[in-house]
């Protein structure tokens, strides 16, 4: 859909109208589903049809003459490339802001016309609204709640349910039970003081019943809630999962959800649950219900399902060492392919990496293949590769690429590397390709103690980054992030948020990506999923990924003795 004709017009003046029927004076348009999703089919995305803007995260504020949308350094670039810019004003959160404070602060610039806000109770999540109320009670706006999307109508937004294949993966990957992964969630419940919890993140449904689908765009999840006792693990779901089910737990269909919360009604039920996931709707509906909920400062199934046993932690391997292929493919195909034709399309390579991840046995893609080269390698989450745009010989190629396979788990890495053979690199690509280097390579190998977090690991790589400055270049996003059945899992975080500051656990997976952009320049970003290991009470980070780094970009003259031996350490080992 090309933004700014009619059709987009119309929806968004019939959301206006909505907008001064219903008393409002703003309304937040949400880009995600009931599910809190990161990725949702674009046909089925409001924020979508309201501004254009096809990135994966980033909600939009709509006034009664003003469109504003908020993205986050991801999306800078890309933004500014999408939206029309008279009629939607792109509001670009720096590194250290939430997006839910900086919605807070344009409502609070223009409190005189704003008096009341429009939410879609679904689709906010519990904390960010409770964060909302905080601070716009106390300046009299009032925040009226739906519990439909108006746009969804406006845009004819159509819900045809998917036709899912289902599958559970075998023990020697999963390495444990679904039966004694819910005995040990029903343990838990004595030590959080609450008597059932909820599971509304379908990707923790996913991990405990250790089973998989291909419902959600760049996921191995199925939608599905769940509501787990002291007996039991009732799933809400409309996915044929029933003969996959293990002793313990009982299938419900998805509606049945709201109808089982309300049934509890006056019980004086503890209802676990965790603000960060949980929908605004979900919650009113269990306040509705008489009973207490209690918020779960740790959430024992995120934290269970971050932590990896050894049998995932083979598989996991195994599957990296899968993509590491695919990687060192796509880079020889490449160089074949423009000794031989002088030019490549970013659209052919990107095309080429998902014939090779298929080749390779992957069920699907866990994100979007970011394929650029030349300047496009500043967009940092470059997802739509163009057909025109050529990489020739001696430019940057920026190359972020996962998948799932057979067990459900994602595969995260990034390489930037310099197109073609015989070409050499000039002393700016050095550069830029070395400062991010040193800093990747000082996170890998930060010193582990009991106390580590993500937050700390963040620190040092930024430290680096900022000593050694390239004007005109900025470091827009955080250090990393978890990685599971989702690509981005939580936990652990991997930047500067306060969060991060959780320590990390032996076994948890997450990823550590500096990178540096220039809209008039370029890019550079280098990504390696990472695990954190115990062997005789010593952690220490290791690596999954193992592909090599381009040597052609390398100023080794940049690099101190210890980056250099951590750097001839790992390209000895290093797949090419």
């Amino acid at each position: 859909m090309d933004f700014g004709k009619t059709k987009n017009q119309e929806i968004i003046n019939k959301l206006r109208n909505f907008m001064t029927d219903e008393g409002l004076d703003c309304m937040l348009v949400p880009s995600t589903d009931e599910y809190l999703n990161e990725y949702v089919d674009i046909d089925l995305n409001s924020r979508y049809y309201v501004t254009g803007f096809t990135g994966s995260t980033g909600d939009a504020l709509v006034t009664s003459d003003k469109i504003y949308l908020f993205v986050d350094g991801r999306y800078h670039q890309q933004s500014d490339n999408e939206v029309k810019s008279d009629v939607v004003t792109v509001v670009k959160l720096n590194p250290n802001e939430t997006q839910t404070n900086v919605i807070i602060g344009k409502i609070s610039e223009n409190i005189k016309q704003c008096k009341t806000l429009g939410i879609i109770s679904s689709k906010i999540n519990c904390a960010n609204y409770l964060k909302l109320d905080e601070v716009l009670s106390p300046l009299k706006i009032k925040i009226k709640q739906y519990d439909f999307d108006p746009v969804e109508s406006f845009a004819k937004i159509s819900k045809n349910p998917k036709t899912l294949t289902i599958r559970k993966i075998p023990s020697e990957i999963s390495g444990e039970t679904a039966e004694k992964k819910l005995n040990r969630v029903i343990d838990s419940l004595a030590e959080l003081n609450a008597d059932c919890i909820l599971l509304t993140k379908p990707e923790e449904v996913a991990w405990l019943t250790n089973l998989r689908s291909d419902e959600i765009p760049f996921s191995s999840s199925f939608k599905a809630k769940a509501v787990i006792n002291k007996q039991k693990c009732i799933i809400f779901t409309d996915a044929d999962i029933k003969k996959y089910l293990e002793n313990g737990f009982e299938l419900r269909p998805k509606d049945g959800f709201q109808e089982s919360l309300s049934s509890l009604k006056y019980q004086g039920i503890k209802i676990g649950i965790d603000i960060n996931s949980i929908n605004l709707f979900s919650y009113e509906l269990i306040k509705k219900t008489g009973n207490n909920p209690v918020n779960l400062t740790t959430n024992p199934v995120a934290l269970m399902k971050a932590i990896k046993n050894r049998s995932e932690l083979f598989h996991i391997k195994e599957i990296f060492l899968k993509t590491d292929i695919v990687v060192s493919r796509v880079q020889a195909w490449l160089n074949q392919s423009l000794d031989k034709n002088g030019k490549i399309t970013e659209k052919q390579l990107s095309e080429q990496v998902k014939k090779y991840f298929k080749e390779e046995g992957a069920y699907g893609l866990s994100f979007e293949v970011i394929a650029s080269g030349g300047k496009n390698t500043s967009i940092v989450h470059y997802t739509n590769p163009s057909c025109k745009k050529t990489i020739k010989k001696g430019d940057l190629v920026l190359l972020d690429c996962g998948a799932y396979f057979e067990g459900g788990y994602a595969t995260d890495i990034t390489r930037t590397f310099l197109a073609g053979t015989k070409v050499k690199a000039s002393k700016k690509q050095k550069k830029i390709y070395t400062t991010v280097l040193k800093a990747f390579l000082n996170g890998l190998n930060h010193p582990v103690n009991t106390e580590l977090s993500g937050y700390d690991i963040d620190n040092k790589v930024r430290k680096i980054i900022n000593e050694n400055p390239n004007k005109g270049f900025v470091f827009s996003h955080g250090t990393g992030h978890g990685v599971g059945i989702s690509v981005h899992e939580d936990p652990p975080r991997i930047s500067f948020a306060q969060s991060a500051k959780a320590k990390l656990e032996a076994g948890m997976c997450f990823t550590i990506e500096p990178g540096i952009y220039n809209p008039d320049w370029g890019g550079v970003r280098l990504e390696n999923t990472v695990y954190l290991s115990e062997e005789k009470g010593k952690k220490k980070i290791i690596s999954l990924s193992k592909s090599a780094f381009d040597e052609k970009l390398i100023d080794y003259s940049m690099l101190n003795d210890q980056e250099k031996e951590w750097l001839n350490e790992y390209q000895h080992g290093a797949i090419r």
